[in-house]
């Protein structure tokens, strides 16, 4: 039975940035043994209200209470001193430790009180029976920057298990998950309630949340626009909360005619990572790749574009083979790859939107010696209105955007460059339900305009809305090869899980 008194009460938290209001005396509550599932658009306010709970920011209004007692966070050790832990949809690892370190950064075991010497050994220890404990298959003494996205978000979602006695926030924990994965963070989740704790849990995948949500909160403009359990509200009723509009089709209706080849890959190999790959992707086609997390998924697009080139095989491009030995040849050639980690590999945080979005094409703006800013900003501001960036401000540091926002200037980048073949790894990752709609119409034009996508994604109902062809992987090889509309999320998993 849980407590009467909620683990957490947030009661009318407000806040302003430059004098930009973006939360209004919001209320939020979090039962201990409970999910509230925390939901709303892109820039809605939701990772503001949780860096207040986590003592990242200061509310000008407002007070936090834990049990009951009235709390003041001052930064980040107050919240974690109350039991508040919490995963950033932005990943907050230091690359250059081990996963043990990572887990334990702050809290070290050591060989003696007074020495003050790390017990790496017991460090070690311990992490790996907490890795087997809830079946995060990962080596305690690996480097996390040499971790692929998903494998870093288990390390996340680990030192958070550690932290937390109250309350754990999740956001966007599945951004970088396979189905099995997220599987298994739900038994987690299951096992962390029955241990009384609260959990807040934000994502945009609105289909995850039957399974573990107990309540829901929605968040649209800074402001709560729905508060109460779950089950009350169909789907539709969400989404219409969460953007103040209809949102008819998530998955825009396909209507691209299926041209000639436009990038033939054959025999690429990249071992141990991946071996011996071959298919096709024609003009106006979308072709899927699937699989679980160590498949060779992203490991395969890198190598297409040129970012870690192959041992062995061939890339062709509209007939005329090339050499993947460097992105910028690639880019010249017609390739674009959308990067799975937007910070890390993808954007210029400290540039400009305008910067950002041109950057891959920017000899178009050349006009002598100088780039011709005005035509930059001019080609910004169509981009900006055509994938509705939020704020519409060409010169705002893309740093500085949310991240579905952040997502969608990456995507505007390739849509101005003169790009045959676009290669997407996990396009919609960290992106909301209305913001994947208007990026799923930009793929369906960049199909309707000749060029062929191949699109990375963890996110199968994605794969089977906007794919044509699903390639399939296990263990960096090619398993098998499906027609969308003729599969089923069961049998992708099937060839991705298991020997056939």
């Amino acid at each position: 039975m849980t407590n009467s008194v909620p683990a957490l009460e947030m009661r009318g938290i407000s806040k302003s940035f430059a004098g930009n209001t973006v939360l209004s005396e919001v209320d939020l509550t979090a039962a201990s043994g409970s999910v509230l599932a925390l939901v709303g658009e892109n820039g809605a306010g939701k990772s503001t209200l949780m860096k207040i709970l986590a003592g990242v920011h200061q509310p000008d209004e407002g007070e936090i209470a834990i049990d009951g007692r009235v709390m003041e966070f001052r930064g980040p050790r107050d919240a974690l001193a109350c039991g508040v832990a919490m995963i950033y949809q932005e990943l907050s690892l230091a690359p250059h430790l081990t996963v043990a370190e990572n887990i334990f950064l702050g809290r070290e075991p050591l060989r003696s009180k007074a020495g003050g010497i790390v017990d790496h050994r017991k460090m070690e220890a311990e992490a790996r029976r907490i890795l087997e404990e809830y079946g995060f298959r990962l080596n305690p003494r690996t480097r996390v920057g040499r971790l692929s996205a998903a494998d870093r978000q288990l390390v996340e979602i680990t030192r958070a298990i550690v932290e937390a006695r109250r309350v754990i926030v999740m956001d966007e924990p599945t951004s970088s998950l396979t189905s099995q994965e997220v599987e298994e963070l739900f038994r987690l989740i299951r096992d962390l309630k029955s241990r009384g704790l609260a959990i807040i849990y934000i994502s945009h995948r609105l289909e995850e949340l039957p399974s573990i949500a107990d309540r829901l909160l929605i968040l649209r403009d800074g402001r709560s626009v729905y508060d109460g359990r779950w089950g009350e509200l169909s789907t539709d009723e969400m989404i219409r909360h969460m953007a103040g509009r209809e949102l008819k089709e998530i998955f825009p209706p396909r209507t691209a005619e299926i041209g000639g080849v436009r990038l033939r890959v054959k025999g690429l190999s990249r071992r141990p990572l991946f071996d011996d790959i071959g298919f096709e992707a024609r003009a106006g086609e979308v072709v899927g790749i699937a699989g679980l997390a160590g498949a060779g998924r992203t490991e395969v697009v890198e190598a297409i574009y040129g970012a870690h080139p192959p041992d062995e095989g061939e890339v062709w491009v509209d007939d005329r083979q090339i050499s993947p030995s460097r992105p910028s040849v690639s880019v010249r050639r017609g390739l674009s790859l959308l990067t799975e980690d937007r910070k890390r590999t993808g954007l210029c945080l400290n540039l400009a939107i305008s910067r950002n979005l041109t950057l891959a094409n920017i000899k178009s703006l050349v006009r002598g010696l100088r780039v011709d800013r005005r035509r930059e900003r001019d080609a910004a501001r169509n981009y900006i209105e055509k994938l509705h960036i939020q704020p519409p401000q060409p010169g705002k540091a893309v740093g500085r955007l949310s991240g579905g926002n952040q997502q969608k200037v990456l995507l505007g980048r390739w849509l101005y460059a003169d790009t045959k073949v676009f290669l997407l790894d996990e396009p919609t990752r960290g992106v909301d339900v209305a913001a994947r709609s208007e990026i799923y119409k930009a793929i369906n034009e960049l199909a309707e305009s000749g060029a062929a996508v191949v699109m990375v994604s963890s996110d199968l109902p994605e794969l089977l809305g906007m794919a044509d062809r699903i390639i399939v992987m296990r263990r960096g090889r090619m398993v098998v090869e499906l027609t969308a509309s003729k599969t089923s999320q069961e049998e992708i998993v099937r060839y991705a899980a298991f020997e056939q």
